[in-house]
């Protein structure tokens, strides 16, 4: 088979995101900074599971399947979790498992390695939805309803998603483009020149989560990414050795979120 070119790109970030989870208290203000910023409607009741629709959820989980972990000794932890921006084996030809199931290309992985979903373009199919193993993208049952004030206060950079489309989150990419425009205005025409914050970033109060490229070592989130208490949700493949990885057939998700802890149960749970 002959092997497949790689793509020619102006692009040089990688885009990434850390989540020390030591200093996230479970707030929830990532998640509506997101739900305000991607026009995302509020529900009455947000235990309502199967209607409501996220971009970012914030799981609360604990040790207590831990056989001995009883009264006072059971710990909680609170997970933020989003679109991991999986990118697949090979990072040179990305193929994040969503991309390659959707039958009409509403989902693509960008040269910045953001993997994008058109809301307009998906037919609701839902097979990238089976083939995420975050279950990190939504399925719009319901027709968006904005109560009160709520609609005049909608992103006009972001269109609403419409009802049986699967929406997703994009590392707020339309924020970057916002700010591309801002330097194009000033006579900058280098996009790698392009830095910017996602909304559930802005948003955290106690500085949790760290957004910034992967591919630049001198970055806090590439330096967050090789920590030693960081490890990546359902990635038990990142304790392989290079050898053992590359006698794997099945593309691995290979995300772009590192979640970082200093607790051993917390590690071990999260990455099965």
């Amino acid at each position: 088979m002959a092997q497949e070119k790689k793509k020619e790109t102006n692009m040089k970030r990688r885009w990434g995101m850390a989540i020390d989870l030591d200093k996230c208290t479970g707030c929830g203000q990532c998640q509506v900074a997101c739900s305000q910023e991607n026009n995302m409607p509020l529900f009455e009741d947000d235990s309502e599971i199967l209607k409501r629709v996220v971009f970012l959820d914030v799981m609360k989980v604990t040790n207590d399947r831990d056989k001995d972990a009883q009264y006072p000794n059971v710990k909680t932890a609170f997970i933020p979790k989003m679109c991991q921006q999986c990118g697949g084996n090979d990072p040179d030809h990305p193929k994040p498992p969503c991309v390659s199931v959707c039958p009409v290309v509403a989902t693509d992985v960008g040269d910045d390695g953001v993997v994008s979903q058109v809301w307009s373009r998906c037919i609701g199919c839902r097979y990238c939805q089976a083939s995420c193993p975050y279950e990190a993208r939504q399925f719009n049952w319901w027709k968006p309803e904005h109560e009160g004030s709520f609609k005049e206060s909608l992103n006009p950079e972001v269109s609403v998603a419409s009802r049986g489309t699967i929406v997703k989150c994009t590392f707020c990419s339309h924020i970057w483009k916002r700010e591309r425009d801002k330097m194009l205005a000033k006579g900058v025409k280098d996009i790698n020149a392009v830095l910017y914050t996602p909304s559930c970033v802005a948003g955290c109060p106690t500085g949790a989560m760290v957004f910034g490229d992967l591919n630049d070592p001198a970055s806090e989130v590439s330096k967050l990414s090789k920590d030693k208490r960081a490890f990546r949700l359902v990635h038990t493949v990142d304790n392989w050795d290079e050898a053992k990885k590359a006698h794997l057939k099945k593309n691995y998700p290979n995300p772009k979120v590192y979640y970082l802890s200093s607790q051993e149960w917390l590690r071990k749970m999260a990455a099965f």
